[in-house]
């Protein structure tokens, strides 16, 4: 059995496209086709194939699959799975970190969602430092922060430096942006567009944003390490384990033949007015 299913509409340099996917039952997708038209995608996504019985459209699709004579029905969760997967790598091609690989992304994307589903920003606001210890293949102590704006951009943030975040609000408070944005930190941003990626991780259950790993320094911002990446991976994942009553949490990640360990602790909960 093979699904149908669109992403998009994805913006391009100049205009959008229609991006269009058939998904085996395991969730092994074929080539996307990228088109302006449902039916030209869909006909480009059966083009070849002998037996179109064997095929369903997502009910997204069901315009175009009245009008080739193709079944309609919902996608399974491996479909949709796979469809968040291709979104979330196609943004990150897109916002030019797409060098980490797609096993990255994968790895971002469930510990985003372990991250979202545990709402950290509930206990903890972005002035309050967590103790973030690496040890392993790589050894270095960060000063945490979760975040959660108004405009609904949340995240984690791993600054190089102990002091950090007081010397964020200090500059912050006296209007030196440019400067703050240069304190030495690695990031997990989710963002809440590109609306087609979003939706796609939505529509399968995953974070409803995208995460965006960026590392941010003097010299700008840019993409983390591939170690760096695994770090922020287990940070998410450490974190989404912590509650007022469970101050501390660790997660491990393997790199290659090396282990590292990520242990988080906490500050004490935010006290409300």
């Amino acid at each position: 059995m093979f699904h149908l299913l669109k992403l998009g509409p994805v913006p391009l340099s100049m205009g959008t496209t229609g991006v269009y996917l058939r998904i085996g039952e395991s969730g092994d997708p074929s080539a996307p086709v990228f088109e302006q038209d449902d039916v030209a995608g869909v006909r480009a996504l059966i083009a070849g194939l002998e037996d179109t019985s064997q095929v369903l459209c997502e009910p997204a699709l069901a315009d175009a699959a009245l009008e080739l004579g193709l079944s309609v029905a919902p996608p399974p969760q491996a479909a949709l799975s796979s469809r968040a997967a291709i979104a979330t790598f196609l943004a990150w091609g897109q916002r030019g970190v797409s060098g980490l690989g797609s096993d990255k992304a994968l790895l971002f994307v469930q510990a985003s969602t372990e991250y979202w589903s545990a709402r950290p920003w509930t206990h903890w606001d972005d002035g309050q430092p967590f103790v973030v210890d690496v040890t392993g293949a790589h050894e270095h102590t960060y000063e945490g922060c979760v975040f959660h704006a108004d405009d609904g951009l949340a995240g984690l943030a791993l600054y190089e430096r102990p002091g950090s975040l007081a010397r964020l609000l200090e500059l912050q408070v006296h209007g030196q942006g440019e400067e703050a944005k240069a304190l030495p930190a690695i990031a997990v941003s989710l963002e809440p567009s590109p609306a087609y990626a979003v939706e796609a991780l939505s529509a399968a259950g995953r974070v409803p944003r995208l995460p965006l790993p960026i590392k941010s320094g003097p010299h700008g911002v840019s993409v983390p390490s591939s170690l760096e990446s695994l770090i922020l991976v287990a940070a998410l994942r450490a974190v989404a384990r912590l509650s007022p009553t469970q101050p501390e949490a660790l997660s491990s990640m393997v790199a290659g033949e090396a282990r590292m360990d990520v242990r988080v602790r906490a500050p004490a909960q935010r006290v409300r007015n």
